[in-house]
């Protein structure tokens, strides 16, 4: 009989949920469907794939369509099967075995997921109860700890805040000797991105993702963007044909005119501020939660009854996401009718006296 790595004793894997319910708000999904006639180019593109032949190993139409939408040379793009493929790449790139990857807590759990499977040495700086680090904090707990790599998503994930453009370049220019990877997942929703300086640095890598705002988390593609340097290393560890051939004609079409999508954007915005408004109203009135101000596609309630509330809305067939370590529900926005019936259904169950 083998024996198994002791890490895996010590790993929780992601747990995503598979149940199906009637509202499904709990992973930051789009509400919106592609628009049909770009599905109908897409089926049409499928019809032109060689199903015989490996796909594209360069990825280069995809990069050179990314390239024009981000403002960035093709040569500056690293495509992945999801940031999460990227992510398990910089860990097992830029850190030598057992060295530091440092992160931001509360953050996306990934990070230090992919980090550990590498058999790495995570160390944090811890965010206050409003989920906030002051820029100079950061950099300070990193020149102490002087990790390989330092990695957050900005805006954040679960907490909704972010660092200022000029924040990160101030974390980017006094921390010259750690790669700084900046998780830009849920910029697109928030107007501080670094995307027009990342080039300029020597230490900067910029994930992007075609899963939030442009919908299409079932096709698993994202970015990785910087200099060209750290582009190539990362090509040199990645997996010869990662992308396959049918995601890289999806992408193409989704990414030739996205006009669709920034429309698409702007209303999930929308409908995110007045789902934030219609919690404030729920605070005012019974007191149970604090709404937290979030830059993403998602809301951000503080309550001690975190765990009673996301049992009781699931009893009514509705998923958020409860980070009951946090005393936080995370909520992400619906189209009208979905938010509308989360509210009226989670004011019942305040009514009901949760």
């Amino acid at each position: 009989m083998i024996t198994l790595p002791e890490k895996l004793s010590n790993m929780t894997p992601y747990d995503p949920s598979e149940n199906i319910y009637r509202i499904k708000l709990d992973a930051n999904e789009s509400f919106f469907e592609l628009p049909l006639e770009l599905k109908d180019e897409i089926s049409t593109g499928i019809m032109s794939v060689d199903f015989n032949r490996y796909p594209d190993p360069g990825v280069s139409a995809v990069r050179m369509l990314a390239g024009r939408e981000y403002g960035v040379a093709a040569q500056n793009i690293m495509v992945g099967n999801g940031s999460d493929e990227i992510l398990s790449l910089i860990m097992n790139t830029f850190v030598p075995r057992g060295g530091k990857v440092m992160v931001a807590l509360p953050d996306f759990s990934m990070y230090q997921f992919y980090a550990e499977v590498a058999e790495l040495t995570v160390v944090s700086a811890l965010k206050d109860d409003e989920f906030e680090l002051d820029y100079q904090e950061l950099i300070d707990r990193a020149n102490q700890e002087k990790p390989a790599v330092l990695i957050f998503s900005n805006p954040c994930n679960p907490g909704g805040k972010g660092y200022t453009h000029a924040e990160i370049l101030k974390i980017c220019n006094e921390l010259e000797d750690t790669l700084v990877v900046v998780d830009e997942a849920y910029m697109d929703f928030w107007d501080q991105s670094i995307l027009d300086v990342s080039c300029m640095f020597e230490n900067v890598l910029v994930l992007k993702t075609l899963s939030k705002a442009y919908g299409c988390a079932a096709i698993r593609m994202g970015f990785a963007i910087g200099d060209k340097v750290l582009i190539d290393q990362l090509n040199k560890t990645r997996s010869p044909y990662n992308i396959n051939a049918l995601t890289q004609m999806a992408a193409i079409c989704l990414l030739e005119d996205t006009a669709w999508a920034k429309e698409q954007t702007a209303q999930i915005i929308e409908r995110k501020n007045e789902l934030e408004e219609a919690m404030r109203e729920l605070e005012e009135k019974y007191g149970v939660f604090r709404v937290q101000p979030t830059h993403t596609n998602f809301v951000v309630l503080r309550t001690e009854k975190c765990t009673e509330l996301f049992e009781a809305l699931k009893e009514r067939s509705i998923c958020v996401r409860c980070f009951a370590k946090y005393q936080m529900l995370r909520i992400t926005t619906g189209d009208d009718m979905e938010n509308s019936v989360l509210v009226e259904e989670l004011e019942d169950i305040l009514k009901e006296g949760v």
